[in-house]
């Protein structure tokens, strides 16, 4: 048996409702992102999934306690599994963003360029990219369910191959799933069929 890793996203925030970047703060989920929540939870009813594990903040959290009850599984927070620090950009309306010369390769592409205060796309991706691993070691064959963010998302999938020239809000819907596979041979981590 491999090691399956199911990342998703969390359910909706009031925040991604008004299009507001949220990084290290947060907003309660909507009535949809609770529902989007349950049906995250049942559409893995059959995956065996042995362990819930997600990003400290409070969307992520709500997101994972809808999963693990309704799974009835032991839960986690991994603090390495947190967004993407976005600086003094963390609040601000992205149509207020978008007019920014820098707004494009910030929130599109994946480099070593930060906001002020922030974290670069680039080492995002590297920190998921670690903490998964250690992860699919610590659970190896095992099928686990990961809930983070939208943004740490799109930095990751660049790290696996998948690189887009879009934002977040656009791939990345809640309650997106995608999973991955742990060869622990090589310590790699890939895309998978779901």
């Amino acid at each position: 048996m491999s090691t399956n890793i199911y990342l998703a996203r969390h359910g909706e925030t009031v925040w991604n409702q008004s299009q507001r970047l949220q990084g290290h703060l947060d907003s309660p989920l909507t009535d949809v992102g609770k529902r989007q929540a349950a049906e995250l939870a049942l559409s893995l009813e059959h995956y065996n999934i042995e362990q819930v594990i997600s990003s400290p903040l409070g969307r992520a959290v709500e997101t994972a306690k809808v999963c693990c009850n309704a799974l009835s599984v032991p839960y986690q927070i991994e603090p390495q599994l947190i967004e993407r620090h976005l600086g003094v950009w963390q609040g601000q309306h992205v149509a207020q963003l978008r007019v920014l010369p820098e707004f494009d390769e910030m929130l599109q592409q994946v480099t070593g360029l930060a906001m002020a205060q922030g974290e670069s796309a680039q080492a995002c991706s590297d920190r998921i990219y670690d903490a998964l691993v250690t992860i699919a070691q610590q659970y190896s064959q095992r099928n686990v369910l990961v809930i983070f963010h939208g943004e740490a998302l799109r930095c990751l999938m660049h790290r696996l191959g998948a690189s887009s020239s879009q934002s977040a809000f656009s791939l990345y819907p809640n309650g997106k799933m995608i999973k991955l596979s742990f060869c622990s041979a090589n310590r790699h981590l890939s895309l998978a069929a779901a």
